[in-house]
């Protein structure tokens, strides 16, 4: 039997977990979900810290650790003139196994996968996922195809659904038939692309199964928190129904193209028992400080100058968002004269930072101690569990100078089933935990893989991290990973260790890619 593929298709399940899909196969609304991980070798797959979307999926695409692609949420602090940006793919230092294969030769689809805005110059086609500005923009690198997109399967977008609780059972089924109509057509646009390039590695991301979790946890009912009741219950079942015969589809193509399928989440999930004021903790600690009056004016009207300028730039001809770059001022609301650290940004982790200017020196040293002590003994007071599963000076851990590394000094890592979050309304800032019924799940750190490949060894004997994948994925396609990637190759997968060709470092991308629309030859020179 051949050790090697020539293709491999991608199945991005963001915010997959074994506590949703185990109970869905056995109910039978995921069969041929089921029948790939009966086939397949699957396991645990171990998120990155933070776990979150474009530190994950970025972590997928390079191979390599946070600490070395550069992506540590979705927000960085430029230091050189204190403003806070957003990631996007020109921010991430290392090469993606998209533009490998493209380099070698091969070609690539890519179907909304998330920080991949704007597209690297690769062979073959790229679709931005949600973080791009509009739909128009996510088709950046394939103008034509997305033209074609919007008159053939017109319900195809990269925007996502599910971004509030539905109140009544009615907005249940609404926004579940928006949620099956894009699933339907994510197969429609794969087969699209597959008819118009021949691709080494195309991957489809299914980003709605997450923002479907997030508001729609209660009516898996697979947990403590599970509820059934008509109208939402139905609409998951029918989301989750359409979803396994999207991915049906993406495997029948697979087979006819004789690829090999590696199914990948980010990330897991679970119940979120409470959010996590990071902001109001240092405030309760006199480790940060606001005014009533001034500071908060001055946050307030930069804020407002902010949504003028955002609004002014969306009435020009040809009208686009404007890129999202703010002062810290503009963020939160502080007395910096006697503020020692504050957290700007952060989902899921509190990226603390120090205020230089307020404690220069050795006070910086003694401050972060104090902080790192400070996260790592709080609790829910219900509960006994810890708010954080790790906590530490970026630093002492890495031994890097986070400002250098545009990183926060202390990483602050959500403990499973808690959302450590930055901002909060005026209303709860002082509020520590703080349960959201419009939120009742969150990311947990355990996700899924799960490879279908030629050699392979089917059964649950996969312990890997994100990272693993892309390396792995080389191998199932005859390639040793170039040295920058950090993973290791899932030898537990396989009957006998894939057969490689060695990897000589090209050029980061093709000098002179394919033009859209013609035939790529679909293996690597």
């Amino acid at each position: 039997m051949p050790t090697n593929s020539s293709r491999v298709l991608f199945v991005g399940l963001d915010g997959g977990t074994r506590t949703i899909l185990d109970p869905i196969f056995d109910r039978g609304w995921a069969p041929n979900l089921a029948s790939l991980w009966r086939r397949s070798a699957v396991g645990r797959l171990r998120s990155t810290d933070p776990m979150v979307t474009p530190v994950a999926w970025t972590s997928f695409s390079t191979g390599c650790t946070p600490l070395t692609h550069g992506v540590h949420d979705f927000n960085f602090l430029d230091h050189s003139d204190g403003t806070i940006r957003e990631h996007d793919a020109t921010t991430v230092r290392t090469p993606t196994i998209w533009e490998v294969l493209s380099d070698l030769g091969g070609s690539v689809v890519s179907l909304g996968l998330p920080l991949t805005y704007p597209a690297p110059p690769v062979r073959g086609l790229f679709v931005a996922g949600a973080d791009a500005p509009d739909t128009e923009r996510a088709f950046g690198q394939c103008p034509e195809f997305g033209r074609r997109l919007r008159l053939e399967v017109p319900a195809y977008t990269n925007k996502l659904v599910w971004k509030r609780r539905p109140r009544t059972a009615d907005e249940a089924r609404e926004q579940a038939d928006r949620c099956v109509a894009i699933f339907r057509a994510q197969a429609e646009a794969a087969l699209k692309a597959d008819g118009q390039v021949d691709w080494t590695a195309m991957m489809v991301h299914y980003h709605n199964l997450d923002s479907l979790q997030h508001r729609m946890w209660p009516y898996f009912d697979v947990d403590e928190t599970g509820i059934r009741e008509a109208g939402f219950t139905d609409a998951v079942e029918r989301c989750v129904r359409e979803l396994d015969a999207s991915i049906g589809r993406l495997l029948e193509l697979a087979a006819a193209r004789d690829a090999a399928v590696v199914v990948v989440s980010d990330h897991g999930f679970g119940p979120c028992r409470s959010l996590v004021n990071v902001n109001g903790m240092l405030r309760a600690a006199g480790l940060q400080r606001t005014r009533v009056y001034g500071t908060r004016f001055r946050y307030r009207a930069i804020r407002l100058l902010e949504r003028l300028r955002r609004w002014r730039a969306l009435r020009e001809p040809g009208a686009a968002a404007p890129a999202k770059v703010r002062p810290i001022d503009g963020q939160i609301s502080c007395d910096w004269r006697r503020t020692v650290a504050f957290a700007p940004f952060g989902q899921l982790c509190g990226n603390v930072f120090l205020n230089r200017e307020a404690v220069p020196g050795a006070s910086a040293d003694r401050a972060l101690r104090e902080i790192v002590a400070l996260l790592k003994d709080a609790r829910d007071p219900e509960r006994g569990e810890k708010l954080f599963a790790d906590v530490y000076a970026t630093a002492d851990r890495f031994g890097v100078d986070p400002a250098e590394q545009g990183m926060p000094d202390v990483f602050a890592l959500s403990a499973d089933g808690y959302q450590a979050q930055a901002k909060w309304s005026e209303r709860y800032r002082n509020t520590i935990l703080r349960p959201d019924p419009g939120l009742p799940a969150t990311h947990w750190l355990d996700g899924v893989v799960a490879i279908d490949a030629p050699g392979v060894r089917p059964g649950p004997r996969l312990d890997a991290c994100l990272h693993d994948v892309a390396p792995t994925s080389l191998a199932i396609l005859g390639l040793e990973a170039p040295g920058f990637m950090e993973g290791r190759v899932l030898q537990d997968a396989f009957e006998a260790p894939p057969t490689l060709h060695r990897y000589e470092t090209p050029n980061l991308v093709a000098a002179d890619p394919e033009p859209i629309g013609d035939v790529v030859a679909a293996g690597v020179d």
